[in-house]
């Protein structure tokens, strides 16, 4: 029984298409940050381009470990994909570390879900 649990749970992770998009607002119409760590909110969609959360980001102003709070949020929320139009060398080995895919979009959210989901 215990492995029926183990493998639901596991063909759950390989389906869950979560994109976060790094935004500098709260809404569709906002650009997408060029920091990714350091962004205001983080829009949550589905890979139809539906939002599913939008979230603040608290630790935008912390002093240090911004990088590793997100990498740890992420993982939490089980993102699959990561958008923004910057991203720092740390980050990049840290999403590549934890199997997070990660694309670099300059322009608004809307726009990018415009032009990479709905096509």
């Amino acid at each position: 029984m215990k492995w029926i649990f183990v493998a639901l749970l596991v063909c759950s992770s390989l389906f869950s298409d979560i994109i976060a998009i790094a935004s500098d607002g709260n809404n569709l119409n906002s650009n997408i940050s060029s920091q990714a760590s350091r962004c205001n909110y983080y829009i949550f969609i589905d890979k139809n381009g539906n939002i599913i959360e939008i979230l603040q980001n608290f630790n935008k102003d912390i002093k240090g470990r911004a990088s590793s709070k997100l990498i740890d949020m992420l993982n939490n929320k089980q993102i699959s994909h990561f958008i923004a139009s910057n991203f720092g060398d740390k980050l990049i080995m840290s999403l590549n570390s934890n199997n997070i895919k990660y694309t670099t979009y300059k322009g608004t959210v809307n726009s990018f879900i415009k032009q990479k989901i709905k096509k």
